[in-house]
């Protein structure tokens, strides 16, 4: 039996996070603007005759023999096991930490359902593998997400997608690379220091929809409005606009769900504007993560040092064309 290793990009959302999530997509329909990067997550498959090893590096955690075990390390080895998948290596790394804003656990779960598909010589399309592993990241791990992640990161490119019911709207934005390159040279992702669980605020919105149908929904609308109008400025070449956009999203989405932001989130803001950004809003759900600032024309490199001083992990990063794939290495 043959070696894998899949790669599924990280992704940045610029707009419209929040307005993919049921029931809200079924009465409005969402639109979010987002692109994959250059950091990913890596799953590698080693076949031998040996009962089924699953290794994370991240969780610091390796399993052999499946139990009842509910820790994600063991549903990962039980969802091999249900698959018919019960010998050999499955080693699991990520360039970030979990639940730090940037998909990573859905980067995990199409990484997890391509290599599957390969393991089992099944051919899936990018779109049927982003569906497949939506369902599974939302029924088995039992994650509140959104459908952007496993479409974003399985299509990969920078792109605006529409959710109408059980439609998907893919609308390719990296036809203007004038636009892209000039916003990639601008772009820095900041760490806060933590992580949270990605689903939690999610879950908090969806709960508050249901109580408040009116209000959340009012502004679930406006940051669908903020994408659609963010796509228009990429088209029109206004890289201004858009960066504005980000910043007036940020407002809305931190009037989403309590604990959004904190005092410590909105203390980094501020010293990334006043080191140099012109946008900058958390990536995620919110809480804990990663910052995108997206540097004043010229001022990327003395924002990463200033920022650097308040933040052990201030990266540059390159946006991709591609989604999960297998790795030719």
């Amino acid at each position: 039996m043959q070696s894998y290793t899949i790669i599924s990009p990280l992704r940045i959302t610029f707009a419209g996070g929040g307005t993919d999530v049921e029931p809200f997509i079924e009465k409005y329909g969402g639109a979010v603007v987002n692109s994959t990067i250059d950091r990913k997550v890596m799953v590698t498959y080693e076949p031998d005759e040996y009962d089924l090893e699953i290794s994370s590096r991240d969780l610091v955690k390796s399993l052999i023999v499946p139990t009842g075990n509910d820790s994600i390390i063991g549903k990962i080895q039980n969802l091999f096991y249900s698959k018919g998948i019960s010998k050999g290596r499955i080693m699991i790394n990520n360039d970030v930490p979990p639940g730090s804003g940037l998909g990573s656990s859905s980067a995990l779960t199409t990484a997890m359902v391509k290599l599957i598909h390969l393991i089992k010589n099944e051919e899936i399309s990018s779109f049927d593998l982003a569906r497949e592993s939506y369902e599974i990241e939302r029924n088995y791990f039992g994650v509140a997400l959104g459908k952007q992640d496993p479409f974003a990161i399985s299509l990969g490119n920078f792109k605006m997608m529409e959710f109408q019911n059980d439609k998907e709207l893919l609308h390719d934005l990296s036809k203007n690379p004038r636009f892209i390159k000039e916003l990639e040279s601008r772009t820095l992702l900041v760490y806060t220091g933590g992580t949270r669980e990605s689903s939690k605020f999610l879950k908090e919105q969806i709960d508050a929809s249901k109580k408040d149908e009116n209000e959340i929904n009012k502004k679930l609308l406006a940051l669908k409005d903020i994408a659609m109008r963010m796509a228009d400025s990429v088209e029109n070449n206004d890289i201004n606009s858009f960066i504005n956009l980000i910043n007036e999203g940020w407002q809305v989405k931190r009037q989403l769900s309590e604990g959004v932001s904190n005092p410590k989130i909105e203390s980094l803001i501020e010293k990334a504007k006043e080191s140099g950004a012109q946008g900058v809003r958390l990536m995620g759900g919110g809480g804990e993560g990663f910052l995108l600032a997206i540097a004043k024309e010229g001022k990327i490199q003395d924002l990463q040092k200033e920022i650097s001083k308040v933040s052990d992990f201030a990266i540059r990063v390159s946006f991709t064309n591609y989604g999960t794939r297998v790795c030719s290495v």
